[in-house]
């Protein structure tokens, strides 16, 4: 099931370690990995409980072919920590505990970042990636997803690809929940990562065309290259595109109209980057993002912990959910 987990008790621990456990054993990690992922599983959701009185953890993987990581958030809306700094080292904890918590998810994981407000809560994110998987080059990103509540499948997708010198990201919505919902969606997923086009527009056309006797839905495509610090954007339907910069926020047009039906070219528009700006792209399943200006120390941490938190805080809960963040350079060390 592609949803949040509800941490409130003991057993929520148990399923955490199951769930953390089946998805490292269907990336195909080594015995070994897999007992690391069930262990920082079984401490982020003991601390959840500890620390926070509860809250909500997601596994699951994302990543281009043949680089496919496994992510484990755990979030919560509890009082913060005040000592961060102090309580990523092991021996420490704010309760009596034995404190090795934080200190032994960041060594069992590949990457280890913390988001944390004083009243605002704690996101805590790993990544586990197999001994052979390959990054994406010079950018660090993160897609999500989230089931329409009770579905046991997705109606949206979400994918990515890497080459050299640039990055392909992709979100599609197929119309409805549900089942058929899910089908198109997997039909776009299927078309983008088969294809070999890296124009958005024409991408976004031949995903039209695979799309052509299912539900249907609406997507978007960005290619961020890196050696020409260039977005490029193409969109159908309602998918937003947010370009972060130091001082604004810029949505990037799209084309009304659905995937999946004869119609005009996808709406197209090339803006600049610099290093430190950051991408969102969502379906409607998160409620539009507001106010990004103030939410300034989140953007300065990984891009796991920004989709992880905004979606988290801004489903709408009535349909199926994506997104994914996108940031040129690396995240401030802890």
């Amino acid at each position: 099931m592609i949803s949040w987990l509800k941490i409130a008790e003991r057993s929520g621990v148990a399923e955490a370690r199951r769930r953390a456990r089946r998805h490292a054993i269907a990336l195909g990690f080594s015995s070994t990995k897999v007992e690391h992922v069930a262990i920082a599983a079984t401490e982020a959701a003991h601390n959840l409980l500890r620390h926070a009185g509860g809250g909500d953890m997601l596994v699951q993987a994302f990543g281009p072919p043949g680089g496919e990581r496994l992510a484990l958030i755990a979030l919560d809306d509890g009082p913060g920590i005040a000592r961060l700094d102090r309580m990523l080292k092991d021996g420490a904890s704010s309760m009596q505990s034995s404190g090795t918590g934080f200190g032994a998810m960041k060594r069992l994981s590949d990457k280890f970042d913390v988001f944390t407000a004083p009243g605002g809560g704690t996101v805590v994110t790993l990544e586990f990636r197999p001994d052979a998987a390959a990054g994406l080059r010079g950018v660090d990103v993160a897609a999500l997803r989230q089931a329409y509540p009770g579905e046991r499948v997705c109606g949206d997708s979400v994918a990515l690809r890497g080459f050299p010198g640039f990055t392909l990201a992709f979100v599609c919505d197929g119309l409805g929940h549900g089942r058929r919902a899910a089908e198109a969606a997997n039909h776009a997923y299927d078309a983008f990562l088969g294809s070999s086009n890296s124009n958005p527009a024409e991408l976004l056309l031949e995903i039209s065309a695979a799309m052509e006797g299912t539900r249907g839905g609406v997507g978007a495509v960005a290619r961020i290259d890196t050696d020409a610090m260039t977005l490029t954007h193409a969109g159908v339907g309602n998918i937003t595109t947010m370009h972060m910069t130091q001082d604004k926020v810029k949505r990037l047009p799209v084309r009304d109209g659905y995937l999946g039906s004869s119609g005009r070219s996808p709406q197209t528009e090339t803006v600049p980057l610099s290093s430190e700006d950051i991408i969102l792209m969502h379906s409607d399943g998160v409620s539009t993002l507001r106010g990004l200006e103030r939410r300034a120390p989140l953007m300065q941490r990984g891009a796991l912990a920004i989709a992880a938190r905004l979606m988290h805080d801004n489903l709408r809960g009535r349909d199926d959910a994506s997104i994914i963040a996108l940031r040129l350079q690396p995240a401030l060390a802890l």
